[in-house]
């Protein structure tokens, strides 16, 4: 297949994408990024099997910030949309989801990628993947390019989390979909009834593995937004930082 600088795929929401309200869940949106980041990079030299197979590496998540204008909802026709920015160490990937029947673009995203030696388990900083031939489509997702995030500390703990093996991906390690429910379910049910999310940005920071277990934190900040950190019991390191924005 003819490497391509903008790669869709169609989804249809289903039972399983949806919230109480019918709304997609962030989850979900994440998922689809994920599948349609691993379908694209295989098109463009960068599988997940030849990073493994022949190079003993693989994709990591480092950051992503969604934005959401209106949520797909159960039995949608979307489309998913996406295209990378010029890799400088870490590769820059940007989304759209789209409704199938007039283009109208739902949600927004923007994410940073890097590449892990899966034996030493640090990140590579030099360049696997230039995107020779592909002419780099310029266009972003998001008005502004985003970059870390503030650690907040004092923050109230709002439960604890066991990770178990309905968590864990191929890499043996939570899968960056998981953390967006971890995230959530720090807000109790009857708040997520009378409000919904516009914004949503998450970074990850280290692994979690089979029965470790993460204290998730959360404190409100000035502006209103929620801040939600998860921290690894036992050596106190951050596993990811969240900011969740709603729209009341």
């Amino acid at each position: 297949m003819e490497a391509v600088n903008f790669f869709t795929i169609q989804r249809t929401i289903t039972d399983t994408d949806v919230d109480f309200a019918r709304r997609q869940k962030l989850s979900s949106m994440f998922g689809c990024f994920q599948d349609i980041a691993a379908f694209h990079a295989a098109n463009l030299g960068g599988s997940v099997t030849r990073l493994h197979d022949e190079l003993n590496v693989a994709w990591i998540l480092v950051r992503v910030r969604v934005e959401v204008d209106r949520y797909p909802m159960y039995a949608d026709e979307v489309t998913v949309e996406t295209w990378p920015q010029k890799p400088r160490g870490l590769y820059e990937r940007d989304y759209r989801i789209r409704r199938a029947s007039d283009g109208e673009v739902l949600v927004r995203a923007g994410s940073v990628w890097a590449i892990m030696n899966l034996a030493t388990r640090e990140v590579k900083r030099d360049q696997f993947l230039d995107y020779a031939g592909v002419e780099i489509k310029k266009d972003r997702a998001l008005g502004k390019s985003f970059g870390r995030m503030k650690p907040q500390p004092d923050g109230g703990l709002a439960y604890e989390k066991i990770i178990r093996y309905s968590d864990l991906d191929y890499n043996s390690h939570v899968n960056n979909s998981k953390y967006v429910d971890i995230a959530m379910d720090a807000v109790p049910f009857t708040e997520h009834r009378g409000r919904a999310v516009r914004a949503f940005e998450i970074h990850y920071s280290n692994e979690a593995g089979p029965d470790s277990v993460l204290e998730i934190r959360k404190k409100t900040l000035d502006d209103g937004r929620l801040y939600v950190d998860g921290v690894r019991q036992g050596d106190g390191l951050d596993v990811f930082n969240a900011v969740i924005e709603f729209d009341g």
